[in-house]
């Protein structure tokens, strides 16, 4: 994954006006941001359906968008699951 963003920004055009890494992450970005670039979500590109708890650390909480639908993003973290990293769950070897 570019940290840059040039791989997303060419096979999905309606978020080129989003400068660097926030491209990955279109849906934590202020209003006036996605103004900027032209971005409305629900309408030119979609919220997330749902946040996996193990994103939370990557976007920073700066979660400023409508609200996801379905569970309520990074608060929430199945209870068996809770202290399992991102790592876990792409990992080859998993230990339950």
């Amino acid at each position: 994954m570019s940290v840059k963003g040039d791989y997303v920004r060419q096979w999905v055009p309606e978020l080129q006006g989003i400068k660097g890494g926030d491209i990955h992450t279109p849906w934590t970005l202020s209003n006036s941001a996605l103004s900027r670039a032209q971005v409305s979500l629900n309408e030119t590109y979609p919220s997330p359906v749902i946040t996996a708890p193990e994103w939370s650390r990557h976007i920073n909480n700066k979660s400023s968008g409508p609200p996801a639908k379905g569970r309520k993003g990074s608060s929430y973290a199945p209870r068996q699951h809770k202290d399992r990293g991102i790592d876990f769950y792409f990992s080859k070897n998993k230990s339950f």
